[in-house]
């Protein structure tokens, strides 16, 4: 029995190593098939999927945005793909050249393929480029399919991936031809359950009137879907995407799908319709995210007692923790319709308070608040909280130019209104009798203290929350000690951002706010006065003398905070009445201003507005009066007697720069005299000339041209220094005084046609230099290396090497690659991926052909290859 066993074996071990390649027998094509499709084309697309799988399992979706149809790598994400890729690829290449009938050795001459697994491995080659995003590759392998495989199911599926793949590359004419393909074999020749070349019966000739598989038609509707999506065609895009519904069998396809179809119909504003794929979403088991999001945007469609009530229940579900701030905001928006302000308010805040760790979410809640205080009039608050979401957003944020325009149109305004309040509290607190005054004082520290207990207390809850939702959440650590464990640290990293917000590595990191407050209440007890004080690390640290540091006790003082306290009420009504068009809303602040009765620029400027405001009837009198009265010789009562006051100085301007210009033409004519004469003119008898100074400039320069003494001239420089301090011209004559005093500086010729002793070219095979830190371990920092380029680029077949550079420096050498672009790509992702290298990944890197490499090891000149290799790769 063991003979007969062992003689068995034998003859099927002689039979398959019998198996030719050349020769189309069942055996050989039986053996060589069923390996082409397990060794190959199986165990390729078993590397694919679960790639694939993991890369969407672990992707965040922005839901704020219309999700793809179908979520692709980007640049940086594909990185992580490349092992799986890459072994895809090498497994179907080496089943391609070991196993096709007959072999590909010479496939110019090829006339068939016994193999009938070949040409998916050809699919599979080239769709593991395609999620590479190799695109020229992988269309070169489709072209191929399409060319060697005319009369089999497979030219579909290469039409399929090139239109894929011309999609992505934007190149839609080419994607519509390749699609149009598809449809027309649809029509003519319907459909297959097989997905094997037909073969004729005996006797028949080899038809091209080949049906399309039919487990093409999930993909073939989604790219459908997407070429119209491409073309702003929505309606279309979503025939289809229903279409590739009918074919979809897992359910995570099926929600998708639902859930782009409803983001599509909300953007073309069919809500119903929407609203009912958002609930079809709720239906399959799909990543919870997703369900939670379709929930929440079906709330969006509808805001009845209903939903309201759903949303609630929501709110209390521990799976939602993370989400409270979306599920307050769709409870705002509900509010706001209903006509309910305050419940928004109150909402939105809470939105807020939540989101530190969503700051899109975040930003949503103070534009909706800053909109809100902005439609009631209320500028300051306006600005506050459109400050506030300027800051946290990013700038893909969709209106991150208007929230940032709006905050810094604002942001006068609050500094002018701030200013008012506090000078006007402080004067308020300086009237005070000492008693009053330290009482006041008193109850400022008590009411600080309390507002630190209530903080604790509210920081205290919020932490508790965090701690709940945390031992709600599953986590397994798998026994690991805290700092070891990655998802642990990263969890412990997002919790701390959601309870203190993003805060620097400062002492008293705990402390949002550093600044104490005063807050008095006004006269008729409706309004609050703010001041800031000297900062304090504790409200129990405050003094007495602290809190008195900026009280204007003197007249000096007094003074001070007064002029502050005018120039504030002032500018906040020019904004009033300039920019915000509340005409109301200035005149108060600038009655505000004269009602000081002190005589004061703001005080003339504010009756110049009152008057232009009320200009063409009786109430605009008295403030005529009054600057007449009071500023006779100012600009505003020359225009008030006389209306083409302006008109004539803008003249008057005009000429003195037509003069000013003909005086600069004779100096650069070298009529230094008849210039100098002008100039003495306009110094003495024009002192409101606006050229005055470049006149005395003028001078100075005229007198060092026509005499070697350059002392006359500092007298009339030091006089630009004194008369006209802080301006162009003063900047301009110290450096005159100081070349009088010092002499020019020391000029050195610069040689510009210096040439580098490195030549480009990259017609030759290009190296990878790596430069070591002195500690670093050679053999170690090698075989990281190493590692790292079998796992990322295992195609490419490199060499890795060491070697001493300097008296105490080593290097890694990687070699080689066939042009500069593949070395740059290795550059890319060297910089990009931690994995293998680790700390190796900062490490200075350069590309370099071999002449240049000994140049560089020769002459030792590093920072002068690294100037050549930023100009040139």
């Amino acid at each position: 029995m063991t003979f007969k066993r062992s003689l068995i074996y034998s003859l099927l071990v002689l039979a398959v190593v019998s198996c030719s390649t050349e020769k189309n027998t069942f055996i050989n094509r039986s053996f060589h098939g069923v390996t082409a499709h397990y060794n190959g084309y199986f165990n390729a697309n078993e590397l694919i999927n679960q790639s694939l799988t993991a890369y969407r399992a672990s992707l965040k979706e922005d839901y704020y945005e219309a999700l793809p149809i179908e979520p692709l790598p980007d640049e940086k994400q594909v990185i992580g793909l490349y092992p799986s890729l890459d072994t895809a690829v090498s497994k179907c290449s080496k089943v391609i050249s070991k196993h096709a009938m007959p072999s590909n050795d010479k496939p110019s001459q090829k006339k068939a393929e016994h193999n009938n697994w070949i040409d998916e491995n050809w699919i599979t080659i080239g769709v593991a480029q395609y999620y590479r995003r190799d695109y020229e590759a992988s269309l070169k392998n489709f072209n191929f399919v399409k060319k060697f495989f005319g009369n089999d199911p497979s030219l579909y599926w290469a039409e399929l991936w090139k239109a894929k793949t011309n999609l992505e590359i934007n190149n839609l004419t080419e994607a519509g031809f390749n699609i149009a393909v598809i449809d027309k074999a649809l029509e003519a020749y319907g459909t297959t359950n097989k997905n094997r070349k037909i073969k004729p019966k005996k006797g028949e000739k080899e038809s091209l009137e080949v049906p399309v598989p039919k487990k093409l038609l999930f993909e073939f509707h989604k790219t459908k879907a997407l070429f119209f999506l491409k073309k702003e065609n929505k309606e279309e895009s979503i025939k289809y995407l229903k279409s590739a519904l009918e074919f979809a069998k897992k359910q995570p396809d099926k929600a998708r799908l639902n859930y782009v179809i409803a983001q599509m119909y909300e953007s073309l504003g069919n809500n119903s319709s929407a609203k009912e794929h958002y609930s079809k979403v709720l239906k399959y088991n799909t990543k919870y995210e997703m369900t939670f999001n379709a929930r929440l945007k079906r709330a969006f469609m509808g805001g009845d007692e209903k939903v309201e009530k759903e949303l609630q229940k929501m709110l209390k579900d521990a799976k939602n923790a993370e989400f409270k701030d979306q599920i307050y905001y769709a409870l705002a928006d509900i509010k706001f319709q209903n006509g309910d302000v305050a419940t928004t308010k109150e909402y939105l805040t809470k939105s807020a308070f939540y989101s530190n760790s969503n700051t899109r979410q975040k930003g949503m809640a103070y534009e909706r608040l800053g909109n809100i205080s902005y439609s009631e009039r209320n500028y300051v608050a306006a600005q506050k909280y459109y400050d506030s979401c300027a800051k946290v957003i990013a700038e893909t944020y969709p209106n991150y130019e208007g929230v940032k325009n709006k905050a810094e149109k604002l942001a006068d305004l609050v500094v002018a209104v701030e200013r008012e309040f506090f000078e006007d509290s402080v004067q308020r607190i300086a009237q005070m009798s000492e008693e009053e005054r330290v009482k006041f004082i008193e109850k400022v520290i008590k009411q600080k203290q309390e507002e630190e207990r209530r903080r604790k207390e509210e920081e205290a809850r919020r932490l508790r929350e965090l701690q709940e939702q945390a031992n709600n959440t599953n986590t397994n650590t798998n026994g690991k000690w805290y700092f070891d464990n990655e998802k642990t640290r990263q969890q412990g990293n997002e919790e701390f951002k959601k309870l203190w917000g993003t805060r620097e590595n400062l002492d008293d990191w705990r402390r949002s706010d550093k600044t104490t407050l005063i807050v008095i209440p006004d006269e008729d007890d409706t309004t609050t006065v703010v001041q800031d004080v000297t900062p304090s690390d504790d409200p129990d640290s405050l003094t007495m003398e602290m809190l008195l540091v900026d009280i204007p006790l003197t007249d000096s003082a007094m003074k001070v905070s007064t002029d502050r306290l005018l120039e504030a009420m002032y500018n906040s009504g020019v904004i009033y009445k300039e920019q915000l068009n509340e005409l109301e809303l200035a005149k108060k602040q600038f009655s505000k201003v004269i009602a000081k009765e002190v005589t004061h620029p703001t005080d003339l400027a504010s009756s110049y507005q009152m008057y232009k405001i009320y200009e063409g009837n009786d109430l605009s009198e008295p403030h005529k009066t009054h600057i007449l009265t009071y500023y006779p010789n100012s600009d505003y009562a020359n225009y008030l007697r006389d209306p083409e006051f302006f008109v004539k100085r803008k003249e008057i301007e005009a000429l003195a720069v037509q003069e000013y210009v003909t005086v600069l033409d004779r100096y650069g004519r070298g009529l230094y005299y008849p210039v100098m004469a002008k100039a003495d003119l306009v110094i003495a008898n024009e002192k409101e000339n606006p050229y005055r100074s470049k006149y005395m400039l003028l001078k100075a320069m005229c007198l060092g041209q026509i005499s070697s003494d350059k002392e006359p001239m500092k007298p009339i420089l030091e006089t630009v220094l004194v008369e006209y301090p802080k301006t162009p011209e003063a900047t301009r004559a110290q450096e005159m005084l100081d070349i009088i005093k010092n002499g020019y500086s020391k000029n050195e010729e610069v040689n510009f046609d210096k040439t580098s002793v490195f030549k480009f070219n990259d017609e030759l095979p290009q190296w990878v230099v790596i430069f070591l830190e002195k500690d670093d371990n050679v053999n170690l920092s090698k075989t990281k290396v190493s590692d790292f380029n079998k796992e990322f680029f295992s195609r490419d077949k490199l060499k890795t090497s060491s070697k001493i550079y300097g008296a105490d420096q080593s290097v890694v050498l990687v070699q080689e690659f066939e042009t500069d672009l593949k070395a740059l790509e290795y550059l890319r992702v060297y910089k990009q991926t931690k994995k293998h290298l680790m700390d190796l990944a900062k490490a200075k890197i350069l590309i370099i052909t071999q002449e240049n490499m000994k140049i560089l090891f020769e002459k030792q000149n590093l920072s002068e290859y690294e100037l050549f290799h930023e100009d040139n790769y």
